[in-house]
């Protein structure tokens, strides 16, 4: 459930959610991620617009990773036998007030 109230799930296959989790705990390992994006849905039609390929959007809590660092994960996660881009950014990147639909890693 949502900050909002909102029900919402993860479009996540159980095998990626753990080649994710694992990734981050290796390489981001201070920080806190949540999934926003289209794959995290709150009705039917949402549902019905992901699909197999559709990017997962990643953001991080806390102090920004340093170059090297953000470079070396988002290099994992490229590397990764996940089926999908995974684009990563810093929480404190993205519009102050912006409301997104977001799932705790």
């Amino acid at each position: 459930m949502n900050a909002g109230g909102e029900q919402i799930e993860l479009m996540l296959p159980a095998h990626a959610l753990a080649v994710v989790q694992e990734l981050l705990h290796r390489h981001a390992p201070h920080h806190t991620a949540f999934a926003f994006g289209s794959r995290v849905v709150s009705s039917a039609q949402d549902r019905a617009r992901v699909k197999p390929h559709s990017d997962l959007d990643l953001a991080l809590t806390g102090k920004p990773l340093p170059l090297d660092q953000m470079f070396t994960l988002r290099e994992a996660f490229s590397e990764s036998d996940l089926p999908m881009r995974v684009d990563i950014v810093n929480m404190a990147d993205l519009p102050e007030g912006w409301k997104i639909r977001s799932w705790p890693l």
